[in-house]
């Protein structure tokens, strides 16, 4: 009986072991240790994008072609300080018999370079492409001068404190760099009217035209428009500005005389420092 007993025992342990597939994979108690999971709450460093560096290899042509048109205007007032520039030239004096007066019988008129202050104020309109810009102006410009007048013997005869009102009208082409400007262009100088110690002392001259007939200085003086030119450079604080210019005329020529004697070309020019601040929108 025993052995039957251990007979059928030994067949079903051999049919259970011939049911376990052969890829079986026992794993050991030692591989069920779970290994601890560790949080990094820093985060990761986030590289910083480089700003992008102007291109500063553009020239003139390309910065005239990057923007639009601008327009803008603005005022402008300040002060000058004026002088003339006459060339020297000796008219004689005579009377009305056409002889030379003595003892003191001739003129000599030439320069004097002392400054004068004076003050202006105006408009203007200002075109922009990139770093160019056309501005012409208007403006009424309050100006002075001196001249001398000496006797033949040397000595001063008169010192002649003109002042003068002109209109000038500039045009001006400048270019732009940062908050700086220069600039320059022809300017147009139209007289208004002289103050009375210019026109006395030379009221006693006489003027004549092309054809030799006798006009009035004075009314020669309001008629003859210069032509000038206006340079300088500028500093602009948002829709403020300061600025500094040269300006000088050509000379306008004027034949005198002193009653019926030969006539004398008489060249007048003058020049200008102007410091002015304005306001541009």
């Amino acid at each position: 009986m025993k052995l039957r007993l251990l007979a059928l025992l030994s067949l079903l342990s051999t049919s259970l072991l011939a049911q376990v597939p052969k890829d079986t994979v026992v794993v050991p108690k030692d591989s069920l240790k779970v290994t601890p999971f560790v949080i990094n709450d820093e985060k990761p460093e986030k590289k910083r994008k480089k700003k992008p560096q102007p291109d500063t290899t553009r020239n003139y042509t390309e910065e005239y072609n990057r923007d639009n048109l601008g327009f803008q205007w603005g005022m402008r007032a300040g002060i000058n300080f004026n002088s003339f520039t006459t060339k020297e030239i000796t008219v004689t004096r005579v009377g009305a018999n056409g002889n030379p007066t003595v003892p003191f019988n001739n003129d000599n008129i030439l320069s004097n370079s002392e400054m004068v202050m004076g003050y202006l104020g105006g408009i203007f309109i200002r075109t922009t492409r990139g770093s160019f810009y056309l501005q012409p102006e208007v403006f009424y410009n309050r100006k002075g001068g001196k001249f001398d007048i000496l006797q033949s013997d040397g000595k001063l005869f008169k010192r002649v404190n003109s002042t003068y009102s002109v209109i000038d009208i500039p045009v001006l082409l400048g270019i732009r760099f940062r908050q700086g400007r220069i600039f320059a262009g022809p300017m147009l100088e139209f007289p208004v009217n002289f103050n009375n110690e210019l026109l006395s002392a030379v009221k006693t001259y006489r003027i004549k035209d092309e054809q030799n007939n006798e006009i009035d200085f004075k009314k020669e003086l309001f008629k003859r428009p210069s032509l000038g030119v206006s340079a300088g450079i500028g500093f602009e604080f948002n829709h403020f500005f300061i600025e500094g210019r040269f300006e000088i005329t050509s000379p306008v020529n004027y034949n005198i005389s002193y009653n019926n004697d030969a006539s004398k070309n008489l060249q007048v020019s003058s020049r200008s420092l102007v410091l002015a601040i304005g306001f541009i929108k």
